[in-house]
């Protein structure tokens, strides 16, 4: 789903990327089939969605045939991680080629996380690229095939926080996760509420100040839930509807993909990087933040961690040492700590071993009832 999600979003952000006026980026909104520009790239991303397991189901339902190989191309990218070549014939400059061409073609920095080189940052070469060789659209046709590429998680989030004021980039993620896989209105996106677990550290609420910030607040998200005066949230698990503070503005709800288990996150470093980034500019612009995942021991943490070393001159595995500590957290997803750490040029092969050397601290005191 990180891929379908990519794709809408990806085209979107595409667009404030570059700069894109707003009343153009708003038509990704509404995919025309009759329809130009934005809101017939928004159309062929639907059907290609809404096809990924059939490519050429897909390519059957669009009549142009670079739009049909296009669409084909990102059925394709969504379903293997990988942006097929241009289709040999295809002209040498329209938006829909150029757009492919420069998400095949930009190159991949490497991973250098302590340098803040990341390979998802391709997509925004890939965007300024195409913008550059003929335009807007192109640079949304290339954000889409890099979106589906790189997925939602290596979408940045300054695009995201600017596309917030002009559409929704959760409308866009829930419609893409719900034409690649089916409508549920039980499980996430749609699910009213999330996270309604059986664990106390999840149903009960929890709040600490961050150790090396008063202005940023660790909590969970039933914390988030109970609160009416927030100024901004930075949300590192997955939510419902009712589970956002719904009374700030988009811009100032800042919704993470960063997965609490082992080898699932792709672009992990990236994530970590723009999520501390994100409460960086938010405290920036004079925000008290709340900073949450679904317990706040984990996920966190470790961003709290990076925001401190990163943003007001912590050492990082001092800085691990107390989020954790101050959320009663754990190490139980090593890699977190491990990618934290790895942003600050820190290597911790064993993160439990080398951040207590004298055991674990005690995780947080399960409340009452």
């Amino acid at each position: 789903m990180d891929r379908a999600a990519g794709a809408w979003v990806g085209a979107a952000a595409a667009a404030c990327i570059v700069g894109t006026p707003p009343a153009m980026t708003a038509e990704i909104c509404h995919p025309e089939g009759d329809g130009t520009g934005p809101a017939r790239l928004a159309w062929l991303v639907t059907t290609a969605l809404a096809n990924i397991g059939d490519p050429a189901a897909a390519a059957k339902a669009v009549d142009g045939p670079l739009e049909r190989e296009w669409t084909a191309a990102l059925c394709r990218t969504v379903g293997e991680g990988r942006v097929p070549p241009v289709e040999a014939g295809a002209p040498e400059r329209s938006p829909i080629a150029t757009g492919w061409r420069s998400a095949l073609g930009a190159p991949v920095p490497p991973l250098d996380p302590a340098r803040g080189s990341f390979p998802c940052s391709q997509l925004v070469e890939a965007v300024w690229r195409a913008y550059t060789r003929y335009g807007d659209e192109a640079g949304m046709y290339a954000g889409a095939l890099a979106g589906a590429r790189w997925g939602m998680s290596g979408v940045p989030l300054e695009a995201q926080r600017r596309l917030a004021d002009i559409v929704a980039p959760r409308g866009l993620v829930t419609r893409a996760v719900v034409l690649a896989r089916g409508s549920d209105p039980l499980r996430w996106p749609e699910q009213e509420r999330n996270h309604a677990s059986d664990s106390p550290h999840i149903r009960h609420p929890f709040a600490v100040e961050h150790p090396y910030d008063p202005g940023v607040t660790l909590c969970n998200l039933a914390y988030v839930r109970t609160r009416r005066d927030a100024e901004a949230v930075v949300t590192l698990c997955r939510r419902g509807p009712r589970d956002a503070p719904s009374y700030l503005p988009a811009g100032d709800r800042v919704e993470v993909w960063l997965a609490d288990r082992e080898a699932v996150n792709p672009n992990l470093h990236f994530v970590l990087d723009e999520a501390a980034g994100a409460v960086a500019a938010l405290r920036a612009e004079g925000k008290r933040v709340l900073l949450h995942c679904a317990a706040g021991q984990s996920r966190t943490p470790a961003v709290a961690a990076h925001y401190a070393a990163s943003a007001c001159g912590a050492g990082v595995v001092e800085a691990l040492r107390s989020t954790i500590r101050a959320v009663g957290g754990h190490v139980d997803t090593p890699e977190l700590a491990r990618a934290a750490a790895a942003l600050s040029g820190v290597e911790l092969t064993d993160p439990a071993a080398q951040l207590f050397p004298d055991g674990l601290p005690a995780q947080r005191a399960t409340p009452p009832g």
